[in-house]
């Protein structure tokens, strides 16, 4: 009762756990391999006895379990080595992650320096036009350089025309006196230099006549007396004429004078409000110096910082890598052990093989004994006719166990070759794992090779940020320095349309003297008339002189016109006496503007200086653009290896997407065979339960025999259970790979677009960098002409010297007309004198007007230059990238800034000299004609 009560229990649970689970194929081979031991016992129940088939029952259950401790121990190691690879994916997956948020950062790193590089493009262009307006400045300071050589060339003709006619002069002079001027040389070979010794000879020959003429005239005033009374009215009708006219000039004068002073009040007012502009610039200057100084300093502060975060950084990474190489070690174990358990389990093959070997030959042995019990039983039939109906049951019992033991050979040669080709598998997986392995490690060698490439570029990357923010630091306070100097170059400019409405209205002032010049010029046609006149007068004299014997008796009726003459004598010597005094007071304001003159030229000479600076200055920004280049070239160089890393990475990662499918695949299939075994192993548990439900008809051994079968049914039931679980297990790790080739196929895709992008991004920095190319050429082609321009305008001042220095020569040529006119004692010997030196003044009016001309030229040049340190600073972005550049490029503009200031206001100098130089001299001119 108890017996058949346990039965269907067990039958129950058999077939529960048989529709759950699958068994493998090493378990179905166990299983067969028991129930032909099962069956022998079977056999020999009836005759060997109870003790030995307890005896092999135990043997045969210590085997069974040894067996299920191997298999255990294997699915063990197998879910380990799960655990491991899913361990490995996972950190494969974070390291991926990284990997990915870097190249993120990378991306907006790359989108700055492409937002830097438009803005420092449109910089460039914007000094591009600048360039080009300078360079047309420059051409037409050339042509007008051109035009400034001619007009001088034409000024030395004149020059050299004045003294041809002052030699003809002294030739006439010669030709009438028959005396040489200059003994040692030839009055055409005299050089100009002598022509003044020539003069004072001439000079003291008149002074002789003169003498003469007096001893003569002595004679002539008593006859002169008669004919005074007749004079008188026309003497006094001219005397009030040249009173009117004097005292017009003088209130002329006057005005004059205070137009100039109150000009002169203007243009100090405006020179100090100049200075105080100038100041507050100072000021403003030193204000953003100490400004950058204090930024340095932060900037500076920042860099350690940043470094010491950087020194920090790297001990994280070199434990990373200490990590990195422990787990490598670990996986060196591990290899070595998957290969000692390889070397276990062809053991254990070779172990099972034997097994099946002897198990075969117990078989034939249990044929023989069969064959030999068919003999016991025919003999025990004809003994025992009587127990007919148990023999007829035997032989039923018979027939269904020969046909069980055939079902049984079937079954181990199928499992045979299942063995076989678990074998190979096993196999097979051992040499994928250690294929696996090498991979691995290969993977990890290049992990870390793409690590410290990665780590390479974050500190490039962090660098070039920290240069980048710097610059646009700088760029900022240098667009607002900009603004500031724009705003300053506006005001100049205003003032600089005022100075020209202001030399307009001088402009006007000089055609008004102009004009007065006309009229000089027609007052010396006056005077050659009345040259013409002394001559009629001298041969009236000589008339008189041989009538002097006939006019001995008028000569008291004269004495009294005598004595008026020498009363108009006396008045004419105080005359000369306060133009004397008035000659002095210029002699004074000429040396005052000497001395102005030699300021200026120490100017010249510093401004000579500050040329060579500029040029210094230029060539230190050839180097720093040079530089930039280089630095260009590497960032270049840095980027293709950058694509060659990727380039790299992305085939990795194909090969790796390629394994990943063999191996599910192969996972695919073994998941496919293991459904098959569990269909085999379920159509055997359905044999037994048949076999089993034969077998309870049976006798009382038999149903012992089904207790133990009943047992190791439910050992399997719990193999078949474990197996389950491992199925589903699987399954799990099949959707999972599932997902993670889809998340792989998202990767790939995404990576395929950023390639993409940098592919795209490089090209447009290979665009970028030929322009940029390009624009070197022009901006070195540009200094070599903006050289050429400072050259030419070197030779401009030298030409205002020389300018200068005929200025001079004309002063000392009215030097010696005032001595002329201090000597000169007699009207008609004055006017002589007026005659010779009344026909220069024109051209050197000319002569003077010329180089004012020219200097105001210059300074429209020098305020169009003035706007040039804008376009240097334009160029500061070119670069992108340094600090060190643009602190000079600042501190160069600053420079140019004050220095071009500094010339303005020394050529402003200039130009209000020599204007009031010019004024002084047509004033004596004036006052020459009148004395």
């Amino acid at each position: 009762a108890p017996v058949w009560a346990e039965s269907p229990c067990g039958f129950n649970g058999a077939t529960s756990a048989s529709s759950n689970t699958g068994s493998s194929p090493p378990k179905t081979v166990f299983y067969s391999k028991y129930e032909m031991d099962i069956d022998s016992v079977k056999k020999n129940t009836g005759y060997l006895g109870k003790e030995h088939i307890e005896n092999t029952l135990e043997e045969y259950s210590q085997k069974v379990r040894d067996l299920q401790k191997r298999l255990n121990e294997t699915t063990e190691l197998h879910e380990q080595q799960n655990i491991s690879l899913k361990q490995t994916i996972s950190d494969l997956q974070t390291k991926l992650l990284e990997v990915q948020l870097e190249r993120d950062t990378i991306e907006d790193i790359r989108q700055r320096e492409s937002q830097s590089q438009e803005s420092i493009k449109i910089q460039l262009k914007s000094t591009i036009q600048e360039l080009e307006t300078a360079n047309h400045l420059q051409e037409e300071m050339l042509r007008e350089a051109d035009s400034q050589t001619e007009h001088l060339k034409k000024m030395v003709q004149g020059h050299e025309e004045v003294l041809m006619e002052l030699r003809g002069i002294l030739m006439d002079y010669e030709d009438s006196t028959g005396k040489k001027l200059y003994e040692h040389e030839n009055i055409t070979s005299l050089h100009i230099h002598n022509l003044s010794t020539a003069f004072t000879e001439v000079l003291r020959d008149l002074d002789s006549e003169v003498l003469y003429l007096k001893e003569k005239v002595v004679l002539v005033e008593e006859e002169l007396e008669s004919l005074k009374k007749d004079s008188q009215t026309k003497t006094e009708l001219l005397l009030q004429q040249h009173q009117n006219r004097v005292e017009q000039l003088v209130s002329e004068h006057e005005q004059e004078v205070a137009a100039l002073t109150e000009k002169a009040n203007s243009a100090r007012s405006h020179a100090n409000s100049i200075q105080s502009q100038m100041e507050i610039i100072q000021e403003q200057t030193r204000s953003r110096n100490s400004m950058h100084a204090h930024q340095v300093s932060q900037l500076e502060s920042t860099v350690s910082q940043l470094c010491s975060e950087l020194r920090e950084a790297k001990r994280m990474y070199e434990h990373k890598v200490e990590d990195l190489e422990k787990q490598l070690h670990l996986a060196r174990s591990e290899m070595a052990e998957a290969q000692t358990e390889r070397d276990q389990y062809s053991q254990e093959s070779g172990n099972l093989d034997d097994q099946l070997h002897e198990l075969l030959a117990e078989l034939h042995k249990k044929e023989m004994e069969l064959s030999l019990e068919k003999e016991q039983n025919k003999r025990f039939w004809d003994r025992d006719r009587g127990n007919s109906i148990t023999i007829d049951r035997l032989r039923r019992e018979l027939d269904t166990k020969n046909m069980e033991l055939q079902h049984m050979e079937n079954t181990v040669k199928a499992m045979r070759i299942e063995c076989q080709e678990q074998t190979e598998c096993q196999v097979a997986a051992i040499k994928e794992k250690n294929e696996s392995i090498g991979r691995v490690s290969s993977l990890t060698a290049q992990l870390e090779s793409t690590k410290e490439t990665l780590r390479k570029v974050k500190e490039d990357l962090t660098a070039k940020q920290m240069n980048l923010e710097a610059a646009e630091r700088t760029v900022s306070n240098l667009t607002a320095c900009l603004q500031e100097k724009e705003r300053a170059i506006d005001i100049t400019n205003k003032e600089i349309k005022k100075l020209r409405s202001q030399v307009g209205s001088r402009m006007q002032e000089l055609q008004h003297l102009k004009n007065e010049g006309d009229r000089l010029r027609n007052v010396q046609s006056e005077c050659d008339t009345l040259k013409l006149q002394v001559v009629e007068k001298e041969r009236i004299i000589g008339i008189f002189q041989k009538q002097i014997d006939n006019m001995t008796q008028m000569v008291g009726q004269h004495s009294r016109t005598a004595g008026a003459m020498e009363v108009e004598k006396s008045q004419l010597i105080k005359e000369i006496s306060d133009w004397k005094l008035e000659v002095q007071e210029l002699k004074m304001v000429k040396e005052e503007k000497e001395a102005k003159i030699l300021e200026m030229e120490a100017r010249l000479s510093e401004l000579e200086l500050e040329k060579v600076k500029l040029v210094n200055t230029c060539t230190e920004r050839l180097h720093a653009v040079k530089d930039m280049k280089l630095e260009k070239d590497q960032l270049m160089n840095e980027l293709k290896a950058n694509r060659s890393e990727l380039a790299g990475l992305a085939e990795e990662y194909e090969d790796l997407k390629r394994n990943y499918q063999d191996k599910t695949e192969e996972m695919e299939n073994t998941a496919k065979k293991l459904k098959m075994q569990l269909k085999s192993a379920k159509a055997e548990l359905d044999q037994t339960r048949a076999a089993l439900k034969t077998m309870e008809g049976s006798d009382g051994h038999a149903m012992k025999v089904a207790l133990g079968m009943q047992k190791q049914i439910t050992a399997k039931r719990g193999q078949i259970d474990a197996l389950q679980s491992k199925i589903k297990f699987l399954e799990e790790a099949m959707t999972n790979a599932a997902k993670e080739k889809h998340y792989l196929k998202e990767e790939n895709s995404k990576l395929s677009q950023e390639l993409s992008c940098i592919a795209t991004e490089n090209t447009k920095m290979a665009g970028e960098l030929e322009i940029l190319r390009s624009q070197d050429k022009r901006l070195k082609e540009k200094i070599s002409k903006m050289e050429t321009a400072l050259d030419k305008a070197s030779m401009q001042f030298s030409e205002c010297q020389c300018i200068i220095q005929c200025q001079e020569q004309e002063a000392m040529r009215f030097r010696l007309q005032h001595a002329l006119d201090v000597k000169v004692s007699t009207l008609l010997i004055s006017a002589d004198l007026k005659m010779i030196f009344f026909q220069m003044p024109s051209k050197p009016g000319i002569l003077k007007e010329e180089p004012l001309r020219d200097l105001k030229r210059i300074l429209q040049e020098l305020s169009s230059d003035s706007e040039i340190p804008s376009v240097v600073l334009s160029k500061n972005d070119s670069d992108g990238g340094r600090t060190s550049p643009l602190a000079t490029m600042r501190n160069t503009v600053e420079s140019t800034s004050r220095k071009l200031q500094n010339k303005m206001e020394s050529l402003q100098n200039l130009v209000e000299t020599l204007q009031m130089k010019n004024q002084g001299a047509r004033i004596y001119q004036k006052y020459s004609y009148f004395i």
